[in-house]
């Protein structure tokens, strides 16, 4: 925040005490709609993962926490716009409300780092279910994961160390008062995190587009990752406000609240977005009125392998794509494809039950396409639920 020079503080208006201007409620409404419609996302993928398969992955964990750091970032600048004028202009504000607005700014950053960070790689961590071994979208992948790694740690280190001491960040008159230019680091984040946020939802596509799948499958799985991209405008107008509140005003609470504004739309869509293709599966199957859970075909201590035949292939191989798998340790696909398929966990579609995923590794030639093969009848038991056809 900085202070404005005297001919700035001259031109203000005297403080209304009694009955100041505000915003009114609109932001904490937004903050807390958003944050219930993210939660419920994020129990509804939690719910599936263990209802379906037994077990949760990493990603999952990845996106509690990036979560639970959404939800204190909420509950603070909730606090902050009831409490602390955050709503109001700042020639309005008492001197303790404008140190406690200070630390509580800190505060949010101090949530929306990792918030932030854990989401993202979250997304990442699940695009490894999809993504091939030794392929450009894997390797990209875990570039990224390690970029935002690097990038997150790197702003936390900023954050802590932009004032000496770190007081002097809400004691503004404090007299021995050494802080970097807020205004640089804080627009060096929100350009990084939108280029960061749009190289993230970018990865996947020339993947999808060059999967295997219908038209009218690969499109809706195209639109389905490229929501992702209203999370990228929201960073990038966030950074606008960014630049605009450090730099263009001095009445940083009345207009840092449309920073607020799209910082909560940023974060919140980040985990809705995050959660959405996990979420597919499960509505598909709860319209289908078909959610139960599998069971080993031959009875309890038994885990089968069944093979496939090549008789015709599937529309994907990933809990992303809509497929046809069996429970199996390892189920080899047909000759001369140079793959095999891992850890198939559950029938789809014909036989009911959502996968959990594929993990398909190349052949010697270097390439796949993130398909496997359909079943035939024959190759199943006689008892697997939902075989008649």
């Amino acid at each position: 925040m900085r202070l404005p020079p005297p001919e700035v503080l001259a031109s203000w208006p005297h403080p209304n005490l009694i009955d100041p201007e505000t915003r009114g409620k609109v932001l904490p409404i937004v903050e807390l709609t958003m944050l219930s419609i993210a939660l419920i996302c994020l129990i509804l993928r939690i719910y599936g993962r263990i209802r379906y398969t037994g077990r949760t992955g990493l990603d999952d964990w990845l996106m509690v926490g990036g979560a639970l750091c959404d939800t204190a970032l909420t509950v603070t600048v909730v606090i902050a716009f009831q409490r602390f004028g955050w709503d109001m202009h700042v020639w309005d504000l008492t001197p303790y409300n404008i140190i406690a607005g200070r630390k509580i700014s800190f505060a949010t950053q101090a949530a929306f780092v990792p918030s932030s960070c854990l989401t993202r790689l979250s997304i990442l961590v699940g695009f490894l279910r999809i993504a091939p071994k030794n392929s450009t979208f894997r390797k990209c992948t875990y570039g990224m994961i390690v970029f935002v790694i690097v990038f997150t740690i790197s702003f936390f280190i900023i954050l802590f160390t932009q004032c000496i001491p770190t007081s002097s960040y809400w004691n503004l008159m404090y007299y021995e008062r050494d802080c970097l230019d807020e205004g640089q680091t804080l627009m060096a984040q929100g350009v990084l995190a939108a280029v960061t946020d749009f190289g993230i939802w970018m990865l996947p596509l020339p993947s999808l587009f060059h999967t295997k799948l219908p038209w009218k499958k690969k499109t809706g799985l195209i639109t389905l990752f490229g929501f992702g991209f209203v999370a990228v405008a929201a960073a990038c107008l966030r950074t606008y406000w960014i630049h605009y509140v450090v730099e263009e005003t001095y009445d940083v609470t009345w207009y840092g609240f449309h920073l607020w504004m799209w910082t909560a739309v940023e974060i919140h869509l980040g985990i809705i977005c995050g959660c959405a293709p996990w979420l597919k599966s499960f509505f598909n199957f709860w319209r289908r009125g078909k959610m139960k859970p599998v069971t080993d075909f031959t009875g309890p201590g038994t885990h089968n392998t069944y093979r496939t035949t090549p008789t015709a292939r599937m529309s994907g191989g990933s809990s992303l794509m809509e497929s046809t798998l069996v429970k199996a340790d390892e189920v080899e696909r047909i000759p001369n494809e140079g793959a095999k398929v891992k850890e198939m966990e559950w029938v789809r579609d014909r036989y009911h039950y959502p996968p959990e995923y594929v993990d398909i590794e190349n052949g010697s030639n270097g390439s796949s396409d993130i398909s496997a093969f359909e079943l035939t009848p024959q190759s199943l038991p006689p008892d697997t639920p939902g075989l008649a056809m």
